[in-house]
């Protein structure tokens, strides 16, 4: 749990990560920037169902989506393997309920801004930023902060390099989760699902 806090810096640093046996920037919260705070908390609300249980047990509420929360997001990514195991699901709730007592929701964001995996090898909102629109975070435009925001959920599959169509629509479903959230205006939120995909 230690290493975990300088994934929730003060200022913007490095952080290793022991599963990509590699360095990478990690920023602080003020940092994201509001396009992308706004977002990533859009998406994950818009998601959000019964609770962590109904994640590790989806079969007693089979007709909700199951909720995903920071701090279980943030557990999986402690564990080097792609495991589905019970056993592994148990240990990824456990460490979530740690995570929960611990950390305040601003710094567990952080740490989840830090450590998600956007695909084509990238993670961290910092790395993906640069590698997608050469920016930092703060500068993401709507649809470009909805569109790392949607890649949260399955990387490879909404792709913008290898599945532009699947990425474009997973974009404006985080946009239309913004409007609702009241995190952008309605004209904010045409103007930007208006847009083409800003992949350089």
């Amino acid at each position: 749990m230690r290493s975990l806090a300088q994934l929730a810096p003060a200022t913007v640093s490095q952080a290793s990560d022991p599963c990509l046996k590699a360095a990478s920037v990690v920023i602080p919260y003020d940092s994201l920037g509001d396009n992308f705070r706004a977002a990533l908390s859009a998406a994950e609300a818009k998601e959000d169902g019964h609770g962590v249980l109904s994640e590790v047990f989806p079969e007693f509420w089979p007709q909700r989506p199951a909720r995903v929360t920071l701090s279980l997001q943030i557990s999986r990514t402690m564990f080097c393997d792609s495991a589905r195991t019970l056993n592994r699901q148990l240990d990824e709730l456990r460490a979530a309920v740690q995570l929960e007592h611990r950390f305040s929701r601003r710094e567990l964001f952080t740490m989840l801004a830090n450590r998600i995996t956007f695909g084509e090898d990238v993670v961290g909102v910092e790395p993906a930023s640069r590698h997608f629109f050469h920016k930092q975070p703060n500068q993401l435009l709507v649809g470009e902060a909805a569109l790392l925001a949607g890649l949260v959920r399955a990387p490879s599959y909404f792709s913008p390099i290898k599945h532009p169509d699947r990425a474009l629509q997973r974009r404006n479903e985080v946009i239309d989760a913004m409007v609702e959230a009241h995190a952008i205006s309605q004209l904010e939120g045409s103007t930007a699902k208006a847009s083409p995909l800003p992949i350089n």
